[in-house]
């Protein structure tokens, strides 16, 4: 009897291991990202890193998505339209495993959309 209960004590540990485990593995390893515009534009069809943000209004922050990026299929740009315009810029990609990060939509200057980054939880 004492080696059934040793076997179902390691089994039960085992599982809790593998499943637990690889689920507290996954949340360190999240990286979430959002988009705040300090603009005094509208920003439609905002894409960051191929995922779709909501329309920006001036002062507007969107929630946290999930960043799971894939260099072969994602683009690490930034796309949005604004008055009829089209606009893009290369993004910073977050380094490490976790963590919360804002990129801030900060001008339109010359055509050209000017962005900020940060990490929000250092």
């Amino acid at each position: 009897m004492g080696l059934t209960k040793f076997i179902v004590v390691l089994f039960v540990w085992v599982l809790l291991l593998f499943c637990g485990g690889s689920k507290g593995l996954k949340r360190k390893s999240i990286k979430q990202i959002r988009v705040i515009n300090n603009t005094e534009h509208v920003f439609t069809n905002v894409s960051l890193f191929s995922m779709p943000f909501k329309t920006l209004y001036p002062g507007d922050t969107s929630e946290y998505k999930e960043l799971v990026y894939d260099s072969l299929k994602d683009d690490p740009l930034i796309y949005c339209v604004s008055n009829q315009t089209n606009y893009g810029r290369y993004l910073i990609i977050p380094k490490g495993t976790q963590g919360e990060y804002t990129y801030r939509i900060d001008s339109i200057q010359d055509g050209l959309i000017f962005l900020s980054f940060g990490r929000d939880n250092p």
